[in-house]
């Protein structure tokens, strides 16, 4: 796991309402616990000799961080967040979405784009600032 994958685990973590987040990667673990105050700590690994911990919760609860989705712009244009200016956003971050939901526009020229769901998941992060320039293959909302 380099820097920038623990940075991303550590931004999508705080980020979320999680509490506790245990992620083993190609032979590393990680495990950050949300403290009194919503701080957020890692949590050194047990020992070797120590008696494994029990899961917190079952593999199909929550998000999984593993398993991230980029959801890419399809074309070069504006990123809008809303089907109209000061609307509520299409998803926001913890949103569960469904296959083919709309996540967001791009517009071109007058023409406008949807961009939707490739797969059921939960918005782990929305990378753009609504009404942002975007390129071709930049990615737009991350899915888990």
């Amino acid at each position: 796991m380099n820097l920038e994958q623990l940075k991303e685990i550590i931004r999508l973590f705080e980020a979320s309402s999680l509490t506790d987040l245990d992620v083993t990667t190609e032979g590393e673990r990680v495990r950050l616990r949300r403290g009194a105050g919503g701080q957020v700590s890692m949590v050194p690994p047990p020992r070797p000799d120590a008696a494994p911990q029990p899961q917190l919760a079952s593999p199909g609860e929550g998000p999984d961080f593993n398993h991230i989705i980029e959801v890419k712009s399809p074309v070069v244009g504006i990123f809008y967040e809303a089907p109209e200016p000061g609307g509520k956003p299409f998803v926001q971050v913890g949103d569960r979405v469904l296959k083919g939901d709309v996540l967001c526009l791009i517009e071109v020229m007058k023409q406008v784009t949807e961009v939707t769901a490739p797969q059921d998941g939960q918005v782990a992060d929305i990378c753009l600032a609504n009404g942002s320039v975007v390129e071709f293959g930049q990615t737009l909302i991350k899915l888990c």
